[in-house]
């Protein structure tokens, strides 16, 4: 692929600005995180635009931020959300502007990630710890049928180095999930 973007899609702690910033390091780009651009656009972190504007204005902050960036000049790693590719028509849009690479983690490794930090999440910040898993577990379920679209899918629960070298090989050779 000479051109596009790398879109980086999966569900919430799955890695995506970890193993994006990783991999476009790795592959020599620039890496943009759409949470991070939003917040620069915006000047309010994520939970105060989710508060201000609810979801429908924060799902409209991240089509302009995706949008800007795939018709930008330089090829980069984006980290998405991870509702972007199940609002609209972000998946296929980002399908026709690039790779998209979904990071795939297991149920017990995102609730593990996801305790630590909930509250930094305004879609499971007020969730009793009893109900947490399984809310992930429905959530994603409902997610699952958009990442799945994604061009690449990679089992994102531990990206080790070997991992992250096929990653970069698959998205240079054009291999592609069935």
């Amino acid at each position: 692929m000479a051109g596009g973007c790398i879109f980086i899609v999966g569900y919430m702690g799955a890695g995506k600005s970890t193993g994006g910033r990783r991999l476009a390091q790795a592959m020599n780009l620039p890496f943009m995180d759409t949470d991070a651009a939003i917040v620069e656009d915006t000047g309010m972190d994520i939970p105060a635009l989710f508060d201000a504007l609810g979801e429908a204005g924060f799902r409209a902050a991240e089509r302009r931020v995706i949008e800007r960036v795939a018709r930008g000049e330089k090829r980069l790693v984006v980290a998405t959300g991870g509702g972007t590719p199940c609002h609209g028509d972000n998946m296929a849009f980002m399908r026709q502007h690039g790779k998209v690479v979904y990071f795939k983690v297991g149920l017990d490794a995102l609730l593990t990630r996801l305790q630590a930090r909930r509250k930094e999440r305004p879609l499971i910040a007020d969730i009793p710890d009893a109900e947490l898993k399984g809310f992930i577990r429905e959530h994603l379920a409902g997610r699952e049928q958009f990442y799945t679209q994604a061009h690449i899918t990679v089992d994102a629960d531990a990206l080790d180095g070997e991992r992250m070298a096929s990653v970069i090989h698959m998205i240079g050779s054009g291999r592609v999930n069935p």
